[in-house]
């Protein structure tokens, strides 16, 4: 039968809905998984302090007790540089371009300090193609004293930046 070819009185009575005592066991199922927190897991909006473009964060943060980890990904407005280190090369150092990137940090809310454990550098700007990895524990990032590495070490939270404000108001609060 074609509904939209029938007077709207006839397709009222053709389509009569009916609610049996099993219709609100599975309105009340599909109620509780769209109010689950884990239901609604993804990237939100963190802040835009970064370098001009918009951080996220992975919700939910996955806790370890009194150690919070935050997960964000920043695009870059425009290329940025990340140092890969070849120890065996006779230019140690070499910089490459990266259009996004993936950071995952560690908040101790009691201590109130971070850590940066992990950045993910991606040459896209959607993250899906990753190309260099740097995490705490590499030789490169405990032998250097660059910039760079002083990042992984564990910090007390300024306050007084939006977004360490921000990281600790997510993972803490």
């Amino acid at each position: 039968m074609i509904f939209h070819d029938l007077p709207v009185h006839l397709c009222a009575q053709t389509l009569p809905i009916k609610f049996s005592h099993f219709m609100h066991k599975y309105l009340f199922v599909l109620c509780a998984m769209a109010l689950h927190l884990s239901t609604w897991a993804g990237w939100v909006f963190l802040t835009n302090n970064s370098h001009g473009s918009n951080d996220y964060y992975y919700a939910p943060v996955e806790d370890k007790g009194k150690i919070k980890v935050l997960r964000t990904f920043v695009q870059m407005p425009v290329d940025a540089k990340v140092p890969y280190h070849t120890p065996k090369a006779v230019v140690k150092v070499t910089l490459y371009n990266y259009s996004s990137e993936q950071s995952t940090y560690e908040i101790n809310c009691q201590e109130q300090s971070i850590q940066l454990m992990e950045r993910i550098f991606y040459r896209d700007m959607v993250g899906k193609v990753p190309f260099i990895t740097h995490k705490v524990k590499d030789t490169f990032i405990q032998q250097s004293n660059s910039e760079f590495a002083k990042q992984f070490i564990k910090t007390p939270l300024h306050f007084e930046d939006i977004r360490h404000y921000r990281m600790y108001e997510v993972a803490c609060l």
